[in-house]
């Protein structure tokens, strides 16, 4: 394992989205579940230029709201075991894998929420770089809120009806944090009350 690359990884902006997910065919949800995307600055290597993005899907933890996520902190195993989530970073054309095994979120300061992680990336399975193997990496940012999203396997279960769609997202997540159910490009969504 080394460090990361001096000039190499530096985070530009990050978001913290969620979605209220179910796949009936998988015997999963509805559950809420958040994920982090986090844009890096570009960076040239061995000669070409990358602009990076760390994505960390599937965190599933027992919260009921985005609010109920401030001050806490989370541990994961590592992938693939159950309860892992799934990270990777997009570079070289390749999600390279990343372990993420602790999250812990700091306080809410205007619609965006302080997040701290340390993650392992191994650039050797997938882009095959031996230049850059397994690095470890340590994140201190603040990530922008996104809506809440409704899956689009709920949303056609329920024929697109907002009671049916309100009366099971309302069984697992707290609306009173979110406010009314609206058409978003891709599906639908609920925007964040602060």
């Amino acid at each position: 394992m080394s460090e990361r690359p001096e000039g190499t990884f530096e985070t530009a902006s990050g978001k913290l989205g969620q979605m209220v997910y179910e796949n009936p065919a998988a015997g999963t949800g509805p559950e809420l579940r958040f994920f982090v995307e986090i844009d890096f600055r570009p960076f040239e290597w061995d000669g070409e230029e990358h602009a990076p993005k760390l994505r960390i899907d599937n965190i599933s933890v027992p919260v009921k709201s985005w609010k109920e996520l401030a001050g806490r902190e989370f541990e994961f195993p590592y992938a693939p075991k159950p309860g892992s989530v799934e990270a990777a970073v997009l570079m070289f054309q390749e999600h390279n894998p990343a372990d993420v095994t602790r999250i812990v979120f700091g306080s809410l300061e205007e619609g965006r929420l302080h997040c701290r992680f340390e993650t392992e990336v191994d650039f050797e399975i997938e882009a095959d770089r031996d230049d850059l193997e397994q690095i470890e990496m340590k994140f201190d940012l603040i990530l922008e809120l996104d809506k809440l999203r409704v899956s689009t396997a709920l949303e056609k279960l329920r024929q697109g009806d907002p009671d049916q769609i309100n009366e099971v997202v309302g069984a697992i997540v707290d609306l009173r944090d979110y406010g009314e159910l609206e058409k978003v490009p891709g599906g639908v969504a609920y925007s964040l009350k602060s």
